[in-house]
């Protein structure tokens, strides 16, 4: 097996149940109003064993796929980028949506909701820069968080909380599968046309049974409930599902953070360009001003400079920045590093396929996920 690759064991899954694990990691609920992510091309019941993770969704990467063996295309930016008109093979968005339905390639996007993610591209661009405590740079939100309490027949506990850790529910940082459990006796009398798992019609039942107690957030309520049933054995299922006044990990655009030790500007902007592939970037500030404290947003992120200086940031990394963005930068005292849009975002490619994998895993689907291998910057260089 290619060392970019990891096969997940368990059954095969269609496009639709690969869609909505890729849901639960980046719900789509998150994206900015404007963007157009989820299943964007493809059949939700068609069969998928293989995915390729890639940055643009274009008729080289719906090559790749096909080349590859991959009925399922994730990535980044999206195609279309905003809904089409017609589809014409004049029109490249259009000469790549028809060659994914000629060679049956699938395609789902996940865009401005895996930007604004906790872990999504702006932290996979912080830790291959080596900061240190970063955090959301500008907070969007945070998500409610519910308690999900249900009562199972004791043996068939694990069941249940690994169906909801499937699920997203009972997930702290970097644990899954997080639970509290108590034993207690549950009571219960079948009626007519009931079909109870145990006892008897007309006569009351005692059960020995667990408390599971499990942290649901706000946007995976209806996923975490269907799951929950579909494992639990009874016939009727007893639950509640509270609000709870404590929210979820703050979710926003960028990073803020720390480098190790203290860089002069000019080593700083080396660093950058060696550990992201990107020997044109180019740097505003005086090669000499000392860098300790940073902020990063990958792809065009110029937007957040001011929040940035709200920071303390010393410099700021980010692409797409403009000539006058630039001036006002360098007026207010900010530096800025920009490697380019590609260099800045393609960090975060691997690290979506990691995280696809493991939540395909831990779904029980048998499918491969790849990533597409390094690609040539779209600029070219005198």
């Amino acid at each position: 097996m290619p060392p970019n690759a990891a096969l997940g064991g368990g059954r095969m899954a269609t496009v639709g149940e690969v869609a909505a694990v890729l849901d639960r990691l980046w719900p789509p609920a998150w994206a900015e109003a404007w963007d157009n992510v989820g299943l964007l091309v493809g059949g939700s019941g068609d069969p998928v064993s293989r995915c390729l993770c890639a940055l643009d969704a274009d008729t080289s990467t719906v090559a790749a796929a096909a080349e590859a063996g991959a009925e399922l295309l994730v990535t980044h930016h999206p195609l279309p980028f905003r809904p089409l008109r017609r589809v014409l093979a004049e029109d490249p968005a259009g000469r790549a949506v028809l060659l994914a339905a000629r060679r049956s390639v699938a395609i789902y996007s996940a865009h401005t909701n895996y930007d604004g993610h906790p872990a999504g591209v702006s932290r996979a661009l912080a830790d291959a820069l080596g900061l240190r405590a970063a955090a959301p740079l500008r907070v969007t939100a945070r998500e409610a968080l519910y308690k999900l309490v249900v009562y199972t027949p004791t043996g068939h506990e694990d069941a249940v909380l690994h169906a909801l850790a499937s699920a997203g529910a009972g997930h702290l940082g970097n644990y899954s599968h997080c639970s509290f459990s108590a034993p207690g006796t549950g009571t219960f009398l079948p009626l007519a046309g009931a079909r109870p798992y145990v006892g008897r019609v007309g006569a009351v039942e005692r059960q020995s049974e667990v408390r599971l107690e499990v942290l649901v957030p706000e946007g995976l309520r209806r996923e975490a409930v269907e799951a929950m049933r579909r494992a639990h054995p009874y016939e009727e299922v007893a639950y509640d599902l509270l609000r709870l006044e404590n929210e979820g990990p703050p979710r926003g655009f960028g990073m803020l953070g720390d480098l190790p030790r203290r860089s002069r500007l000019a080593a700083f902007a080396g660093a950058v360009a060696r550990r992201l592939g990107a020997p044109a970037t180019r740097f505003v500030g005086d090669p000499q001003r000392p860098v300790r404290r940073v902020a990063v947003c990958g792809g065009a992120g110029a937007e957040f400079a001011a929040v940035a200086l709200e920071g303390g940031a010393d410099v700021f990394v980010t692409a797409d920045v403009r000539y006058h963005e630039a001036r006002e930068a360098e007026a207010r005292g900010l530096a800025l590093v920009d490697p380019g849009h590609q260099a800045t975002e393609a960090v975060a490619v691997p690290a979506m396929a990691e995280a696809l994998q493991e939540a395909l895993q831990a779904s029980a689907c048998a499918v491969e996920v790849l990533r597409e291998p390094a690609r040539a910057d779209v600029w070219r260089r005198i």
